[in-house]
């Protein structure tokens, strides 16, 4: 990444600079996911999901948009190569909803090792997910603002992150910390972003993390968080109403065409 895509990367996440510390990577996540959205609107309306940097740094910093795991992950690992740090992608199985069988390994994360401990780092996950670091090998309990989190381990290089909420802790998703490959990673974007079965196929998601919380919108239902509690709800009229919200509260600045734009409003 040259040096003028990096001075872009951090003024669009509101940093001046960051070293390759602990401290620096928690700064990175933080504010990644505090003033980068995630989106899969271009899922919905059947756009190619393409993986080259370049065109992420267009699409995310440029032009004001957002991604889902695979995107944004994929650039946020670009950003940490970039500032020193060896980041190495892993990927995930999602628990969320309880799955009555075992889910496929459709989620991006990255494993950095620093100063002899290995944390994983994600800012592709959205919902309750950690806004900070985790070391994988630190079983108790540690609070990220908006509560706590935990990661267990499952079996032999297996994790789970989990969140604890009223209901108690609540699984999110598990990992393996084994070597992958960029052909892993394609085909996993690939399914995610063209099969029916594909829960981004259909379903619009945007979310991004505040000071105090998250604000998210699944489909036209709109929600307020404070930590992990709701808040504030509401539904959003598909429409002139649903851009003017994406604009005004996720700084998502769409170019779609009129065919497109029926496609995300039909779908």
């Amino acid at each position: 990444m040259k040096d003028a895509e990096i001075a872009k990367y951090l003024s669009k996440i509101k940093l001046d600079d960051c070293n390759s510390t602990l401290e620096g990577l928690t700064k990175l996540q933080e504010q990644h996911m505090e003033n980068i959205p995630f989106e899969n609107l271009d899922v919905v309306v059947g756009r190619k999901i393409a993986l080259d940097y370049r065109h992420l740094i267009d699409k995310i910093i440029i032009k004001n948009r957002g991604g889902y795991c695979f995107e944004l992950n994929t650039l946020y690992a670009e950003l940490l190569k970039s500032l020193g740090f060896s980041p190495k992608p892993v990927l995930g199985r999602v628990w969320l909803s309880n799955p009555k069988k075992i889910p496929p390994r459709n989620h991006l994360a990255h494993i950095v090792n620093l100063e002899g401990r290995t944390y994983i780092t994600d800012v592709g996950f959205g919902g309750l997910i950690t806004r900070i670091p985790l070391d994988i090998n630190v079983f108790s309990p540690v609070n990220d603002k908006d509560g706590m989190m935990r990661i267990v381990p499952i079996d032999d290089h297996q994790f789970m992150i989990q969140r604890e909420t009223e209901k108690g802790w609540t699984n999110l998703y598990s990992f393996e910390n084994v070597e992958i490959s960029e052909e892993d990673i394609a085909i996993s974007n690939y399914y995610m972003s063209t099969h029916p079965n594909s829960h981004f196929f259909y379903h619009k998601f945007v979310g991004k993390n505040t000071k105090e919380g998250r604000i998210g919108l699944f489909n036209n239902k709109m929600a307020i968080r404070k930590g992990i509690k709701v808040v504030d709800k509401k539904r959003v009229n598909f429409g002139k109403d649903w851009l003017e919200t994406i604009k005004n509260e996720f700084a998502i600045t769409l170019d779609f065409s009129e065919r497109e734009f029926k496609i995300l409003f039909e779908k």
